[in-house]
């Protein structure tokens, strides 16, 4: 990460999913000690850039959203054919 130029915008502006992005921060509440203190737990999230902040350039392109929805759609069909599957079929 060290290398790596700033980005220019959000890297995922679909999800914006920020407390799994390298460059998100996240901060719980005082009384978090242990992870077991996690379950349940509402917590603060942000990109240390500020691209969670509502600019124009982070929201998805068109093409964006449509490469996230294929992506739904094949990731939920996949879903759909596991299910389907005898567990006598998967090979493990």
């Amino acid at each position: 990460m060290m290398n790596e130029p700033k980005p220019t915008r959000c890297v995922d502006p679909v999800m914006k999913y920020c407390q799994g992005c390298q460059y998100g921060w996240v901060e719980y509440p005082s009384w978090v000690e242990t992870s077991e203190d996690l379950d349940g737990c509402s917590f603060e999230s942000g990109c240390m850039y500020g691209f969670d902040q509502g600019r124009p350039e982070d929201e998805p392109t068109e093409e964006e959203i449509k490469e996230f929805e294929e992506w739904v759609k094949r990731t939920e069909e996949e879903r759909l054919k596991y299910e389907e599957t005898d567990e006598n079929d998967i090979p493990f």
